[in-house]
């Protein structure tokens, strides 16, 4: 069986400092205020926690996972792993890595590594994520200027 992957990664300076960005990337209960993207999310930040998460769609539909955290190094990154179906079919390992910018802001890398069979299927959904992402990246800096 041949393993298909699509990988997308979105960067965007931020003005907040690492910890900043960190406090509102992981105010789960504070997405549906900012996030255009990820509309919904809770549970803990800590590895092995299962979120539940809800996305918002280019389409306006909504999609409900629940993925498991797989890293949480503060202020540095956060990763989890969603399933569609059974493992194998269609798996994203998303991530938020963030650097320390010379300025005193962020560097942040967001991105999701697909793998699994449907991957060829879902390119055209891949596409408008990648749009998602963008706006999310945005929002959140909006987000960090706003609690600052």
């Amino acid at each position: 069986m041949s393993m298909f992957e699509h990988r997308i990664e979105t960067t965007a300076h931020l003005s907040g400092a690492a910890h900043e960005v960190w406090a509102v990337l992981t105010d789960f209960s504070s997405y549906g205020d900012w996030n255009p993207f990820i509309i919904s999310l809770s549970g803990t930040p800590a590895e092995g926690e299962r979120l539940e998460a809800t996305f918002l769609q280019a389409n306006g539909k909504e999609s409900q996972f629940k993925p498991i955290v797989l890293r949480v190094s503060p202020a540095r990154q956060l990763r989890w792993l969603g399933k569609l179906g059974p493992g194998g079919l269609f798996d994203g390992e998303h991530y938020f890595v963030l650097k320390p910018a010379e300025d005193g802001g962020t560097d942040l890398v967001h991105g999701e590594r697909f793998t699994g069979l449907l991957v060829p299927a879902m390119k055209g959904l891949l596409a408008d994520t990648a749009k998602g992402f963008t706006s999310m990246n945005e929002a959140l800096e909006e987000r960090v200027k706003s609690v600052r």
